[in-house]
């Protein structure tokens, strides 16, 4: 075998056989691998060295630390004793050369003693010789650089850098609202990652001479067995770290969700196909990750004492004392918290009462504190009614009531008064829409609860809406156990409103504020499913939510509830385009509740439509200057669209301007079709008002996707021979971003695709942009095609779950045309890479899709649809 391919194959048996050993014992031999070659390539070059002439060959940084993944960097200091550089040349030439050959990135450096000083004015560097180890050449050249180098490592340096590592520590483990648990982590540079232990072994030891992270149990700051924990953390980050360069086949540090599977088959947690696999996996990687997050807080509360050791004072509560130094709390110094059994219970709720209404910050010290006596909590302490009682006053205390609940589930209190919401604790989703386990996206949530008490939530509106609020603390109840329905498989909504129950019941609530904590937790999705899913101007739809909502009371929680749920899912989630949408929503309601119609008196709505014709010839006489006959007429334009409502849902301007457009049309036989659009905040609206072109909606779907853009909404009516398609799009964002040279591109090719110069599969599955896509397992979200014809009696709607894809609206539009099918309206929600659309079909006639045989067909069509893409233009960076 060639020498070049020697690595790779070492590497390869010893990886095939270490998938149950240790991180750092299998880092160890990977970079026992790389010394040995390096050793043997530096014996055959070394020799045009003469008398005197010296290198030493050392590893730095993590090659250094012999912390080698299967596809890490390596990083080498060539030092020399002023070695000519055409000797060096040769040197470092064949050792790089040949490593380059093996496959391995190389990052090296050539210098002198003297010149070393030189480059620690940088944070990396200074890092880097941090962790120097001697691997070949001259044993004395490199004493002389431990003598003379890294003992002498000058004080400034170490003093400017471990300050700026606290001060990060310090910004990622103390910012208030920051998630710990993500659902892809990167196992290298998010929180609780190697780096941020990396960064609190390098303070110290740069401070003594520790030589491993096991020396950091000489520190007094560590209990017995922390640094233990540590260790364990690290190395199973290591374990899954080199499993993703294996499984990747190269430097890949993110725990993508669709390599998760992989990885914990690899690691031996069991089957790739079995969801307990997964969860059991990604549950041991956050239970470590919560050992870090602990462990790094004593670390830091370490180094604040040590700051103002002398503002230390005693603070006494209750008759609880406790040490407060500046203004964080933390344990006594001298006895212990919580060592009387007769009182644990209480003292526990009253340190979180402290903490409430003192505003004090909580040192990691005393969290550990609480986190140890909660291992004391029995069923006695959820069913106390003195606990009950302190947890109800801490909700109903609109002070950081969310930070204290978060605080609780740290401690693991919370868990153990809540059973149900502990359930939730690192429990994974497995999905591309929710970026945090559970329990981490509730105290997101909680979070934004907050913000909304202390009036800092970004919104007025919302704030507004929030400010007649009232039962608040039923809302923070129905936030903790709004999703605690997912730990088990099934509508996880309804198996919340049945936890609900029975909490409501166990905290002693009255029977009113139990439903209404049962009908939030039940409800907490339906104005979100509602509002991308279907017609929101329907104003059956309207009267049938506000029948569930009840009241307008539950109607406002229920809505604050959506959008801070919606936004705490994940980055961008909650779009201008969703707060728009679920705002109309709100406000249809709220009129509904306000005007209090009867609509049984006026079941088809036809004295509705009328009143409504009214008011338009009143608006267009007295608003547009119309005269009265023209006015009755474009009244009767509007009385004469279907669907009937055209009337209802489209505002008196827009009803004269269509009027206009079709007259226009009608007019000039060479005129096929007028596009406008009109910019709003959340989206773009685009009008096309056009004769009567069979599957224009094919036309605009083609259109729109080509240019990256997205379709979020689509309202279709037809005049006798003339058709008016309301479109609502939105950048890739889901913002109305839109510049007008795209909304100009997309109309030039609508028009050339409607007389025929331009064939729609020819831009149906192209992208003008770069937009990068997961590869999502098909195992994650099931597709499904569903029909109702519950809703509307002249309409079946058609729910669609599949991945998102390029063209995928107009794919699904192709196969409806195709078995004689119309559309009038239609909803695109997507959430991460998929996509939730609602078509509303009819048959040609007007009525609903009765033909079962039909409709199996369509769905089996649908289903079968995968994803075709190119990628068209200049790709600029």
């Amino acid at each position: 075998m060639p020498l070049e391919l020697d690595i790779s194959y070492s590497f390869q048996r010893l990886l095939e056989k270490s998938r149950t050993v240790s991180g750092r014992l299998i880092s160890r031999q990977l970079t026992f691998i790389i010394d040995s070659f390096l050793r043997a390539r530096f014996e055959k070059s070394s020799g045009i060295l003469k008398k005197g002439e010296e290198v030493a060959v050392i590893a730095l940084g993590g090659y250094g630390r012999m912390e080698m993944a299967p596809h890490s960097d390596v990083d080498i200091l060539y030092l020399h004793n002023g070695v000519p550089d055409s000797k060096l040349s040769e040197i470092i030439s064949s050792i790089n050369t040949y490593l380059y050959d093996s496959g391995k990135e190389v990052g090296h450096t050539c210098r002198t003693i003297k010149e070393s000083f030189r480059y620690l004015d940088d944070m990396s560097s200074f890092h880097a010789v941090l962790d120097s180890r001697f691997l070949t050449g001259s044993k004395e050249l490199f004493k002389k650089y431990q003598e003379e180098f890294l003992a002498k490592l000058p004080a400034k340096f170490a003093i400017r850098y471990n300050q700026a590592k606290e001060d990060q520590l310090s910004e990622r483990f103390l910012r208030e609202g920051r998630p710990i648990l993500l659902s892809e982590p990167n196992l290298k540079t998010d929180l609780c990652g190697l780096r941020d232990i990396q960064y609190l072994y390098w303070t110290e030891k740069s401070r003594s001479p520790i030589r491993s992270l096991g020396g950091l149990a000489v520190l007094p700051v560590f209990q017995s067995g922390e640094v233990q924990a540590l260790e364990e953390a690290y190395d199973f980050l290591i374990r899954v770290r080199t499993a993703l360069h294996i499984l990747t086949g190269r430097k890949h540090d993110r725990l993508d969700l669709n390599l998760q599977p992989e990885v914990a088959e690899y690691l031996g947690f069991g089957k790739k196909e079995e969801m307990q696999t997964i969860e059991k996996f990604m549950n041991t990687l956050y239970s470590h990750q919560k050992n870090i997050f602990f462990i790094v807080r004593v670390y830091l509360d370490s180094l604040l004492a040590a700051q103002k050791k002398g503002e230390a004072q005693n603070f006494d509560y209750e008759g609880i004392r406790f040490l407060k130094i500046g203004n964080t709390i933390f344990p006594p110094s001298e006895g212990n918290l919580f060592a009387d059994p007769h009182t644990l219970y209480k003292d526990i709720l009253l340190t979180f009462r402290m903490i409430q209404e003192t505003g004090f910050e909580v040192s990691g010290g005393l969290l550990s504190e609480i986190r140890f006596a909660s291992h004391f909590l029995d069923n006695d302490f959820r069913y106390s009614a003195e606990v009950n009682g302190g947890f109800i006053s801490i909700l109903q205390n609109k002070k950081d009531r969310g930070k204290i609940l978060k605080l609780m589930h740290e401690c693991q209190v919370l868990g153990e008064l809540l059973p149900e919401f502990g359930a939730c604790t690192n429990f994974p989703l497995f999905s591309y829409h929710h970026e945090f386990t559970v329990d981490e996206h509730t105290l997101l949530i909680l979070h934004e609860l907050d913000r909304l008490d202390k009036r800092e939530f970004e919104d007025r509106e919302i704030l507004e809406v929030y400010g007649e609020c009232e039962k608040t603390e039923i809302l923070a109840l129905a936030i903790l156990l709004h999703d605690a329905g997912k730990v088990k498989e099934g509508d996880h909504s309804e198996y919340g409103a049945e936890l609900a129950v029975s909490v409501g019941s166990r905290l002693g609530l009255s029977e009113e504020d139990t439903d209404l904590f049962r009908f939030l937790v039940e409800k907490h999705i339906l104005m979100s499913e509602l509002s991308s899913k279907r017609d929101i101007s329907d104003k059956k739809l309207i009267r049938n939510f506000a029948r569930t909502v009840s009241n307008p009371e539950r109607l406002k929680l229920l809505y604050i509830l959506t959008i801070i749920d919606t936004k705490s899912v994940g980055t961008n989630v909650l779009t201008n385009w969703k707060k728009a949408i679920l705002n109309e929503l709100y406000k249809n309601s709220i009129d509904f509740f306000k005007n209090k119609r009867n609509d049984s008196e006026d079941p088809h709505g036809e004295e509705e439509r009328i009143s409504l014709s009214k008011d338009l010839v009143a608006y267009l006489t007295e608003k547009e200057g119309q005269d009265p006959k023209i006015s009755k007429t474009i009244a009767s334009f509007a009385y004469s669209v279907i669907p009937e409502s055209f009337l209802k849902t489209v505002s008196n301007r827009k009803i004269l301007k269509y009027f206009k457009s079709i007259t226009s049309l009608s007019q000039d036989a060479n005129s096929v079709l007028l596009l406008d659009s009109e910019q709003d905040p959340a989206f773009v609206t685009v009008e096309v008002v056009s004769r009567n072109i069979p599957e224009i909606l094919l036309d605009l779907c083609c259109s729109v996707s080509s240019e990256g853009l997205s379709l979020v909404g689509m309202q279709s009516y037809t005049f006798e021979e003339f058709q008016i398609h309301i479109l609502q799009v939105t950048d890739p964002q889901g913002s109305g971003n839109i510049s007008s040279e795209k909304l100009s591109r997309m109309e030039g090719k609508l028009r050339l695709m409607a007389s025929g110069e331009l064939q729609r599969d020819s831009i149906a599955f192209e992208r003008t942009e770069w937009n990068p896509r997961k590869t999502i397992p098909e195992s994650i979200i099931n597709r499904s095609v569903r029909f109702s014809n519950e809703d509307i009696t002249d309409t079946t709607i058609m729910e669609v779950r599949m991945p998102d894809m390029v063209g995928l609206v107009y794919r699904i539009l192709r196969k409806v045309f195709d078995f004689g099918l119309k559309v009038s309206h239609l909803r695109v929600s997507t959430s991460a890479d998929y996509a939730y659309d609602s078509f509303y079909l009819q048959t040609k006639d007007g009525e609903q899709v009765k033909d079962a045989e039909l409709l199996k067909s369509l769905e089996d069509k649908i289903l079968r649809i995968q994803p075709v893409e190119r990628m068209t233009g200049e790709l600029v960076f």
